[in-house]
Protein backbone atom coordinates (compact mmCIF):
# COMPACT_ATOMS: atom_id res chain seq x y z
CA UNK A 1 0.00 0.00 0.00
CA UNK A 2 1.55 3.45 -0.44
CA UNK A 3 0.69 6.99 1.14
CA UNK A 4 -1.23 9.94 -0.49
CA UNK A 5 1.48 13.05 -0.40
CA UNK A 6 -0.14 16.10 -0.68
CA UNK A 7 2.86 18.37 -1.24
CA UNK A 8 2.21 22.49 -2.38
CA UNK A 9 -0.12 22.46 -5.11
CA UNK A 10 1.33 18.49 -6.35
CA UNK A 11 0.11 15.01 -5.05
CA UNK A 12 1.10 11.69 -5.68
CA UNK A 13 1.08 8.31 -4.18
CA UNK A 14 4.42 7.18 -2.28
CA UNK A 15 6.02 4.34 -0.74
CA UNK A 16 7.18 4.78 3.30
CA UNK A 17 10.59 4.96 3.95
CA UNK A 18 12.15 8.17 1.93
CA UNK A 19 12.23 11.46 3.68
CA UNK A 20 10.05 14.62 2.53
CA UNK A 21 12.66 16.13 1.04
CA UNK A 22 13.17 13.05 -1.32
CA UNK A 23 9.43 13.21 -2.19
CA UNK A 24 9.59 16.81 -2.58
CA UNK A 25 12.24 16.20 -5.47
CA UNK A 26 10.48 13.34 -7.14
CA UNK A 27 7.56 15.56 -7.54
CA UNK A 28 9.74 18.91 -8.84
CA UNK A 29 9.37 20.78 -6.11
CA UNK A 30 11.87 22.79 -4.83
CA UNK A 31 12.96 22.83 -1.04
CA UNK A 32 15.86 25.21 -0.23
CA UNK A 33 18.77 23.81 1.24
CA UNK A 34 22.39 24.64 2.00
CA UNK A 35 23.47 21.11 4.20
CA UNK A 36 22.56 18.67 1.62
CA UNK A 37 19.85 16.95 3.83
CA UNK A 38 22.40 17.09 6.88
CA UNK A 39 19.85 18.93 8.83
CA UNK A 40 22.25 21.51 9.62
CA UNK A 41 20.83 24.51 7.45
CA UNK A 42 17.63 24.58 9.09
CA UNK A 43 16.21 25.68 6.00
CA UNK A 44 13.58 23.31 4.25
CA UNK A 45 11.52 23.81 6.69
CA UNK A 46 7.90 22.47 5.89
CA UNK A 47 4.24 22.36 7.62
CA UNK A 48 2.32 19.26 8.11
CA UNK A 49 -0.88 19.92 8.29
CA UNK A 50 -2.33 16.67 8.14
CA UNK A 51 -0.73 13.24 8.94
CA UNK A 52 1.61 14.21 11.22
CA UNK A 53 1.35 10.94 12.82
CA UNK A 54 2.41 9.30 9.51
CA UNK A 55 6.03 10.68 10.23
CA UNK A 56 8.93 9.11 11.89
CA UNK A 57 9.71 11.57 15.23
CA UNK A 58 11.26 14.89 15.89
CA UNK A 59 15.24 13.90 15.07
CA UNK A 60 17.76 16.28 17.73
CA UNK A 61 18.26 18.52 14.49
CA UNK A 62 14.88 19.43 14.96
CA UNK A 63 14.58 20.24 18.69
CA UNK A 64 14.07 23.64 17.88
CA UNK A 65 10.79 23.04 16.35
CA UNK A 66 7.79 22.73 17.77
CA UNK A 67 3.65 22.39 16.57
CA UNK A 68 3.38 21.45 13.14
CA UNK A 69 6.78 22.56 11.63
CA UNK A 70 9.15 19.90 10.29
CA UNK A 71 13.03 19.85 8.57
CA UNK A 72 11.86 17.68 5.56
CA UNK A 73 15.24 16.13 5.38
CA UNK A 74 14.96 14.62 8.85
CA UNK A 75 11.37 13.42 8.73
CA UNK A 76 10.57 10.13 7.05
CA UNK A 77 6.93 8.46 5.80
CA UNK A 78 6.37 5.31 8.19
CA UNK A 79 3.07 4.43 7.53
CA UNK A 80 1.75 1.93 4.96
CA UNK A 81 -1.12 3.90 4.24
CA UNK A 82 -2.39 7.15 5.24
CA UNK A 83 -2.20 10.67 3.81
CA UNK A 84 0.48 13.52 4.27
CA UNK A 85 -0.81 16.97 3.48
CA UNK A 86 2.43 19.35 3.78
CA UNK A 87 4.18 22.72 2.32
CA UNK A 88 6.92 24.77 1.97
CA UNK A 89 7.79 28.46 3.13
CA UNK A 90 5.00 29.80 0.77
CA UNK A 91 6.51 32.05 -2.17
CA UNK A 92 5.66 33.90 -5.02
CA UNK A 93 1.96 34.34 -3.85
CA UNK A 94 2.70 38.46 -2.41
CA UNK A 95 1.97 41.32 -4.28
CA UNK A 96 4.66 43.46 -4.23
CA UNK A 97 3.33 47.08 -4.88
CA UNK A 98 5.39 49.51 -6.83
CA UNK A 99 4.19 52.61 -7.26
CA UNK A 100 2.97 55.02 -3.70
CA UNK A 101 -0.23 56.72 -4.35
CA UNK A 102 -0.47 60.12 -2.67
CA UNK A 103 2.79 60.36 -1.18
CA UNK A 104 5.59 63.06 -1.48
CA UNK A 105 7.49 62.42 -4.97
CA UNK A 106 5.77 59.57 -5.43
CA UNK A 107 4.99 61.12 -9.43
CA UNK A 108 8.92 61.81 -10.05
CA UNK A 109 11.60 59.40 -9.98
CA UNK A 110 14.01 59.57 -7.59
CA UNK A 111 17.80 60.10 -7.55
CA UNK A 112 19.24 57.40 -5.97
CA UNK A 113 22.17 58.42 -3.06
CA UNK A 114 23.84 55.64 -2.40
CA UNK A 115 26.71 54.83 0.06
CA UNK A 116 28.95 53.10 -3.35
CA UNK A 117 29.38 55.13 -6.58
CA UNK A 118 31.97 54.15 -9.52
CA UNK A 119 33.94 56.49 -11.91
CA UNK A 120 35.30 54.37 -14.82
CA UNK A 121 35.70 51.07 -13.39
CA UNK A 122 36.47 52.14 -9.94
CA UNK A 123 33.89 51.17 -7.49
CA UNK A 124 34.36 53.64 -4.46
CA UNK A 125 32.55 54.01 -1.02
CA UNK A 126 33.16 56.78 0.82
CA UNK A 127 35.93 57.77 -1.57
CA UNK A 128 37.79 55.08 -1.53
CA UNK A 129 38.31 52.47 -4.23
CA UNK A 130 37.15 48.94 -3.06
CA UNK A 131 37.16 47.19 -6.53
CA UNK A 132 37.49 47.48 -10.09
CA UNK A 133 34.55 45.91 -12.39
CA UNK A 134 32.51 46.96 -15.50
CA UNK A 135 28.64 46.42 -16.14
CA UNK A 136 26.16 47.45 -13.90
CA UNK A 137 26.85 47.78 -9.50
CA UNK A 138 23.33 46.84 -8.00
CA UNK A 139 21.83 47.53 -4.19
CA UNK A 140 19.34 45.30 -2.24
CA UNK A 141 16.53 47.42 -0.75
CA UNK A 142 15.06 44.69 1.94
CA UNK A 143 11.74 44.92 3.61
CA UNK A 144 12.16 42.77 6.65
CA UNK A 145 8.27 42.30 8.01
CA UNK A 146 7.49 40.29 10.55
CA UNK A 147 5.49 38.09 7.81
CA UNK A 148 6.31 38.42 5.00
CA UNK A 149 10.06 39.41 3.80
CA UNK A 150 10.58 41.43 0.67
CA UNK A 151 13.80 41.80 -1.93
CA UNK A 152 14.36 44.81 -4.93
CA UNK A 153 17.29 44.34 -6.39
CA UNK A 154 18.29 48.12 -7.61
CA UNK A 155 20.60 49.28 -10.40
CA UNK A 156 22.94 51.98 -8.05
CA UNK A 157 23.68 53.90 -10.80
CA UNK A 158 20.26 54.38 -12.55
CA UNK A 159 17.93 53.67 -9.62
CA UNK A 160 15.70 51.12 -11.69
CA UNK A 161 14.26 48.06 -9.91
CA UNK A 162 15.96 45.59 -11.91
CA UNK A 163 14.18 42.46 -10.08
CA UNK A 164 11.79 41.60 -7.06
CA UNK A 165 11.56 38.70 -4.96
CA UNK A 166 9.37 38.05 -2.10
CA UNK A 167 8.49 35.11 0.47
CA UNK A 168 6.98 34.02 3.69
CA UNK A 169 8.90 35.30 6.44
CA UNK A 170 10.44 31.67 7.62
CA UNK A 171 11.00 32.82 11.07
CA UNK A 172 7.62 31.44 11.36
CA UNK A 173 8.18 28.75 13.04
CA UNK A 174 9.60 31.31 16.34
CA UNK A 175 5.86 32.17 16.63
CA UNK A 176 3.65 34.48 14.10
CA UNK A 177 4.30 37.72 16.04
CA UNK A 178 6.87 39.65 17.17
CA UNK A 179 6.19 39.36 21.43
CA UNK A 180 6.44 34.65 20.44
CA UNK A 181 10.07 35.84 18.57
CA UNK A 182 11.47 37.46 20.98
CA UNK A 183 10.59 34.79 23.54
CA UNK A 184 12.11 32.10 21.14
CA UNK A 185 15.41 33.81 20.27
CA UNK A 186 15.85 34.22 23.91
CA UNK A 187 15.00 30.49 25.38
CA UNK A 188 16.77 28.81 22.34
CA UNK A 189 19.97 30.80 21.72
CA UNK A 190 22.51 30.14 18.60
CA UNK A 191 20.42 32.87 16.45
CA UNK A 192 18.94 29.95 14.82
CA UNK A 193 16.24 32.63 13.86
CA UNK A 194 18.85 34.74 12.09
CA UNK A 195 20.56 31.85 10.79
CA UNK A 196 17.40 30.42 8.77
CA UNK A 197 16.27 33.80 7.72
CA UNK A 198 19.75 34.22 6.09
CA UNK A 199 19.33 31.28 4.09
CA UNK A 200 16.57 32.34 2.27
CA UNK A 201 17.74 35.59 1.50
CA UNK A 202 20.58 34.13 -0.06
CA UNK A 203 18.62 31.93 -2.09
CA UNK A 204 16.78 34.83 -3.33
CA UNK A 205 19.49 36.17 -4.19
CA UNK A 206 20.73 33.68 -6.31
CA UNK A 207 17.53 33.81 -8.24
CA UNK A 208 18.37 37.20 -9.34
CA UNK A 209 20.51 35.72 -12.00
CA UNK A 210 23.27 38.16 -11.41
CA UNK A 211 26.96 37.85 -10.34
CA UNK A 212 26.40 38.35 -6.29
CA UNK A 213 30.36 40.42 -6.58
CA UNK A 214 28.21 42.73 -8.36
CA UNK A 215 25.88 43.64 -5.29
CA UNK A 216 27.97 46.35 -2.97
CA UNK A 217 25.41 47.79 -0.94
CA UNK A 218 22.22 46.71 0.94
CA UNK A 219 19.30 48.98 3.10
CA UNK A 220 17.29 46.60 5.65
CA UNK A 221 14.02 48.41 6.91
CA UNK A 222 12.26 46.02 9.34
CA UNK A 223 11.00 46.80 13.13
CA UNK A 224 13.22 47.02 15.92
CA UNK A 225 12.51 43.29 16.87
CA UNK A 226 12.88 41.68 12.56
CA UNK A 227 16.05 44.30 12.81
CA UNK A 228 18.17 43.34 15.96
CA UNK A 229 17.35 39.44 15.47
CA UNK A 230 18.39 40.27 11.38
CA UNK A 231 21.71 41.50 12.62
CA UNK A 232 22.24 39.11 15.62
CA UNK A 233 21.44 41.64 18.65
CA UNK A 234 20.03 40.24 21.71
CA UNK A 235 16.09 41.14 22.02
CA UNK A 236 16.04 39.96 25.51
CA UNK A 237 15.59 43.54 27.43
CA UNK A 238 12.56 43.87 24.80
CA UNK A 239 11.08 40.64 26.03
CA UNK A 240 11.35 41.39 29.81
CA UNK A 241 8.50 43.16 30.24
CA UNK A 242 5.57 41.73 28.48
CA UNK A 243 3.55 44.39 29.28
CA UNK A 244 5.11 47.32 27.29
CA UNK A 245 2.90 48.81 24.44
CA UNK A 246 3.97 47.71 20.70
CA UNK A 247 4.73 51.46 20.33
CA UNK A 248 7.11 51.53 23.07
CA UNK A 249 8.34 48.10 21.23
CA UNK A 250 8.96 49.99 18.21
CA UNK A 251 10.30 53.10 19.15
CA UNK A 252 13.16 51.05 21.15
CA UNK A 253 11.91 52.84 24.06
Amino acid sequence: MNVELHFNNKSGNVEPGESLFRYAEELKIRVPTSCNNQGICKECLVEVTEGMEHLTPRAVTENHLSGNFRLSCQCRINAASGVVRCHTIRRGEMIIENHAVQLPNSDKKLKPDPAITRIGHQILMDGEVIAERGGPIFGIALDLGTTTVVLRLIDLESGEIVANSSFENPQRFGGSDVMSRIKYDTDHGDKILQKTLAGYIMHAIEDFGVDPRSIYEMVVAGNSTMRDIFFGLSVYSIGQNPYRSITEIELGE
